[in-house]
């Protein structure tokens, strides 16, 4: 279905009425906005623990923020004031930003948060962006290519991305890393999180999240269409990455694989590129980087 989605007009749009109406992973679960929270509170405490500056004075950017706003409303509930949030397609969808906002109203009282959103979005398209803009300082701007986003050099506190890098071809990301560079203050902060495995086995429960790692290229292309690519690279691959863009790692926090994931790992027939890891380089389930430019410790 992902293929067919892909390769056919407004594909994409049908993509998003099959998860809406046959499978039902939109909206998102209450577990799935949990998650979501969770990651954006990674990201925050992480930028409060090493930005010279309070979130509600720095200028946030994202790119690939997904359809319901999910991170971006979550920025805003713990006070951050300026965002701006691209996306390579136009994939804001009004009534899941709103049913997001929905839940941040009813959260718990037990979640700590400095505000809660109250204005719902609505109107047209055009309208829900305003709003966004002027009640929650979300300027969202989609089609925007993030390996060159027109913004002003150093004119970003705080670069973050959730989930999004693992669908980027390798070479696209050395180009997003190098706008990064440029558009980061010299004592501004990128934190990313990045999921390892394979997508396919949150749905399908016969395979392993490392299950992709025995096919080849080639075989690997048919199983990966671009509504849903999947770029296979492991967390020592975004390290070199990081390091040719001249970024310094300030953080690093990985989830291990464990004994099982192991000798899932073992029971694989791997593809020839995969076997210059060890073990436990192939098991790193998820990751935490936060990163700050080298320029700033060459002065």
């Amino acid at each position: 279905m992902q293929l067919a989605f892909s390769s056919i007009p407004k594909g994409q749009h049908l993509n998003y009425l099959f998860q809406r109406y046959v499978t039902r992973s939109l909206p998102a679960s209450e577990a799935g906005f949990a998650g979501n929270l969770c990651y954006a509170k990674r990201h925050i405490d992480a930028v409060q623990r090493y930005l010279h500056r309070s979130i509600d004075q720095a200028t946030f950017f994202e790119f690939g923020a997904g359809w319901d706003m999910t991170i971006p409303l979550a920025f805003y509930t713990f006070g951050v004031e300026n965002q701006i949030i691209v996306d390579i397609r136009n994939l804001l969808k009004r009534s899941l930003v709103n049913d997001t906002i929905e839940k941040y109203q009813n959260m718990a009282p037990d979640v700590v948060v400095t505000r809660k959103p109250l204005r719902h979005l609505n109107g047209r398209q055009r309208d829900a962006r305003v709003i966004l803009r002027n009640q929650y300082g979300i300027d969202y701007r989609a089609p925007c290519d993030a390996r060159q986003t027109g913004l002003q050099s150093h004119s970003i506190d705080c670069i973050t991305s959730t989930s999004t890098l693992e669908h980027i071809p390798a070479a696209d990301i050395t180009s997003i890393l190098r706008e990064c560079h440029r558009i980061l203050r010299d004592d501004g902060l990128m934190s990313v999180l990045i999921d390892y495995d394979d997508h396919y086995s949150y749905f399908d429960t016969t395979i392993s999240g490392y299950n992709f790692l025995q096919y080849s290229d080639r075989m690997w292309a048919t199983f990966n269409p671009a509504l849903h690519y999947q770029n296979r690279m492991r967390h020592r691959d975004y390290l070199n990455l990081f390091d040719a863009a001249e970024f310094d790692i300030v953080e690093e926090q990985c989830k291990e694989g464990t004994e099982t994931d192991l000798k899932a790992i073992e029971q694989l027939s791997l593809e020839e590129r995969f076997r210059a890891y060890s073990l436990r380089e192939l098991a790193v389930r998820n990751a935490l980087i936060v990163v700050r430019k080298r320029t700033l410790h060459t002065h």
